[in-house]
């Protein structure tokens, strides 16, 4: 890896390889391949779509209005036993993209910079590394969750997602719905997302038992006023909670977005933070210095996903009552209106800490027994 503007090789063309491709030719005239399995670009289809305004336009660097199917200003979020938090801006905060178009456009802009794409070419790592090997190129490992470390593994959820037509009696099309608790997920939350037509994009991401959660989600968004009519499309994936793997360059190679854990452990969304990793990635390559990569990647997202993933890790150990308790306790020491006023979606650690520090003062005991809990269990 001692040439400076070389080839560059990358296995996966989804979203982190087509960024890493992106931005590195916006950068240098490397010669870069990348090598899919899948003879379609964006399919199939396994995210939601859902990323912030600001990662779409920072992070992402898009801005087509014809990527954009939804804009949204809000969320509620439903306890266990169905309290209710809303957290809300009076202008567009978040977007809901068709993950397909999305890609497509980056597709089309790598062809336009000189990239080669092997679509329908599935290339095992062996051979990749071969490949590497052979030509003394960058080698960059954008392959998704397959190629996580095996510890990591853990923290993978199934997730089943459906589009439904509904009978929207409330007529609330600008906020999302998360659904906590043990009936709608084991190790994150249920969602709806509306599409602005009457359709919404609902999902559960658990540990087991996704079918059946799946129809408690579809009741409870009945018991708000969002009446499934019929399914439109039925799909699904993996969701990555599990926080950043400990080494992103390994024997040589580059690991970026779901092989490098560079998704929310909150959310399980990775689209801006992927993004973010692979202008770090771009930039080191080109500059001749890949192994710069580990150490800005880490101390550009590491903290942020540290925090988060602490608080990943302390969702999944309360009981529904304690979720419960939870919510009383955010909605008495005015959590709501922080959340709206201050919250943001990609920077999440300034509200965390926010909120843990008025929650330790407001309820102490209760606090406490959540952290006792949550060191000692």
């Amino acid at each position: 890896m001692g040439v400076t503007q070389g080839d560059v090789d990358i296995l996966g063309a989804g979203p982190a390889g087509l960024q890493v491709a992106r931005f590195l030719l916006r950068r240098c005239s490397s010669d870069v391949y990348l090598y899919e399995e899948h003879g379609k670009i964006g399919r199939p289809i396994h995210c939601t779509g859902l990323v912030s305004l600001e990662g779409l336009r920072k992070a992402i660097g898009v801005t087509g209005k014809d990527l954009i199917i939804n804009t949204l200003r809000g969320a509620f979020f439903f306890s266990p036993s169905h309290l209710k938090l809303l957290v809300e801006r009076p202008t567009t905060v978040a977007v809901l993209v068709d993950r397909e178009r999305l890609e497509e456009y980056l597709y089309e802009e790598v062809l336009s910079l000189g990239a080669r794409v092997a679509l329908g070419r599935r290339v095992d790592f062996t051979d990749f590394c071969s490949i590497v090997k052979r030509k003394n190129s960058f080698g960059v490992v954008a392959g998704g969750v397959r190629y996580l470390d095996d510890a990591k593994k853990i923290f993978l959820l199934p997730a089943l997602q459906y589009d439904i037509k509904v009978e929207d009696a409330v007529g609330i099309h600008d906020h999302v719905f998360i659904f906590l608790g043990e009936k709608f997920s084991h190790g994150l939350f249920a969602w709806a997302i509306p599409m602005g037509d009457d359709t919404y994009k609902v999902g559960v991401a658990s540990r087991g038992k996704t079918l059946l959660r799946m129809k408690y989600l579809l009741k409870a968004l009945s018991e708000v006023g969002i009446v499934p009519q019929r399914i439109v499309r039925v799909y699904g994936g993996l969701v990555y909670t599990g926080g950043l793997v400990e080494r992103v360059v390994r024997g040589g190679l580059l690991y970026i977005g779901d092989a490098a854990g560079q998704t929310k452990p909150t959310t399980g969304g990775g689209l801006a933070y992927l993004s973010l990793a692979a202008r770090i990635l771009s930039s080191a390559i080109s500059n001749g210095k890949p192994y710069s990569y580990e150490k800005k990647v880490k101390g550009v997202l590491g903290p942020e996903i540290k925090l988060q993933f602490t608080l990943r890790k302390m969702l999944n150990s309360m009981s529904d009552s304690e979720l419960d308790d939870v919510f009383r306790g955010i909605k008495e020491m005015g959590g709501e209106e922080l959340a709206s006023r201050e919250g943001s979606m990609d920077q999440q650690a300034p509200l965390i800490r926010k909120i843990s520090v008025k929650y330790l003062l407001g309820r102490p005991s209760f606090a406490l027994k959540l952290l006792f809990k949550y060191f000692l269990g």
